[in-house]
């Protein structure tokens, strides 16, 4: 299986160097440093070919603080045809937020091998 790639994006510097030297350490995991300032999360994830972004928000429970347009599309559902209409396929897509209680590498490390989407290389 492929490493799990992880951006890091907006991070204070010093946080920043804490995560990735504890991500790093495990060669199942990809770390990509970038800035999404300039453009949204969702762009830089694509860009980058991210799984699991990671960021600081003053209210990390608060999705729309996040992107504005993951709290939209977590209520979106897409039925995606094949141009010959003999098959389809239901994508949903689900806003799950799990807190983290005890911010420690193990449990972010859980963190990362649960969020990653199955079936994504």
């Amino acid at each position: 299986m492929a490493p799990t790639t992880v951006l890091l994006a907006d991070l204070p510097r010093m946080l920043e160097d804490m995560v990735s030297s504890v991500l790093k350490a495990h060669p199942d995991i990809r770390v990509v440093r970038g800035e999404a300032r300039d453009r949204d999360l969702i762009s830089a994830a694509a860009a980058s070919g991210a799984h699991v972004v990671v960021v600081t928000r003053r209210d990390p429970a608060n999705l729309d603080a996040v992107d504005p347009r993951l709290a939209q599309a977590a209520s979106l559902s897409i039925i995606a045809l094949a141009p010959d209409g003999a098959s389809a396929c239901l994508h949903t897509l689900r806003s799950e937020s799990a807190r983290i209680e005890d911010v420690s590498a193990e449990q972010i490390l859980g963190a990362l091998s649960a969020a990653r989407p199955i079936g994504r290389a």
